[in-house]
């Protein structure tokens, strides 16, 4: 027969246990929700600290289940939950982060960062006194916001490949993405402050994004069959000057980062460095108020 295997007569034949035990049992998960869960319940809000391991994964993901089975998705949005955090985070940090959660790690992350998110704040930066270069060096990994429809991510440091896909409503500031990026996004907006890779907006029907081209090479790396790029250093395009001069702003502010802080002392200079990455169907005179460009 073919594909037949000789079994050993004292080997089982079938399955002997119902599933396999995770590796991850996610006891920092509920380590947070025990500190935290009388501020979750009285919609205090309040500042904790955790140290996260690479082994823990979908870290925030309990907190953003409790908070919305007592307030919603964005109850506790005016006072939310501060965590700082400190390590290497595992797989899908700040997966469906809620609006009242806010995230900060010092530190780097895996894949799928901000999945589904629809509030609150990430924010990662390197460890103090990182002598690396951050939009040389990544922080984050793969797939980060793909679905998510609210919130901001701020990383002060290069993303993976498919950052944004599928997103429709969350805000994010990185330094430099690997390939697909905005594939499929419908919503929010993307700020890449370095090299950004191939195929970018392939598919991408709503939202817009800014991308810093230093090599003057985007214009043989993004999808041009549903995006248009624009310069935005001239009169016509001022208010998106003024735009991202504020998104990077508070970006730093969040961030610290080195590389944004140059961005906006020579603002005026590289400005003229930057491509506005649209759907084509799209009014560029309403797309600031459509795509609710402005972060948290």
């Amino acid at each position: 027969m073919l594909g037949s295997v000789d079994v050993p007569e004292d080997k089982p034949m079938t399955c002997q246990v119902d599933r396999n035990p995770p590796f991850d049992k996610g006891e920092l998960a509920e380590e947070m929700v025990r500190q935290t869960l009388d501020a979750i319940e009285n919609g205090t809000g309040g500042e904790f600290s955790f140290t996260v391991g690479n082994c823990d994964r979908s870290i925030g993901a309990r907190l953003s289940g409790e908070i919305a089975k007592r307030h919603g998705n964005q109850g506790m949005a005016d006072k939310p939950l501060k965590l700082s955090l400190t390590g290497s985070a595992g797989q899908s940090f700040g997966v469906w982060n809620a609006g009242g959660l806010e995230m900060r790690l010092e530190g780097d992350a895996n894949d799928y960062v901000g999945k589904g998110m629809t509030g609150g704040k990430l924010t990662i930066r390197p460890p103090a006194g990182s002598s690396f270069v951050t939009h040389e060096t990544s922080i984050i990994g793969n797939t980060c916001l793909y679905g998510a429809t609210g919130g901001t991510l701020y990383a002060a440091g290069r993303a993976g490949e498919r950052l944004g896909v599928r997103n429709s409503g969350a805000n994010v500031v990185v330094e430099g993405t690997g390939d697909h990026c905005c594939e499929y996004m419908t919503g929010g907006l993307v700020t890449v402050l370095g090299r950004a890779g191939h195929n970018f907006g392939a598919g991408m029907t709503g939202g817009f994004a800014y991308v810093l081209d230093l090599e003057r090479s985007f214009v043989d790396r993004y999808n041009h069959e549903l995006v248009d790029i624009h310069r935005i250093d001239n009169e016509a395009m001022e208010p998106y000057q003024s735009h991202l001069l504020s998104v990077l702003e508070d970006y730093v502010a969040e961030t610290g980062s080195a590389w944004g802080q140059e961005l906006i002392d020579d603002f005026y200079d590289y400005s003229g460095r930057f491509w506005l990455v649209k759907p084509k169907a799209a009014s560029l005179d309403t797309l600031l108020a459509s795509t609710h460009g402005s972060p948290e």
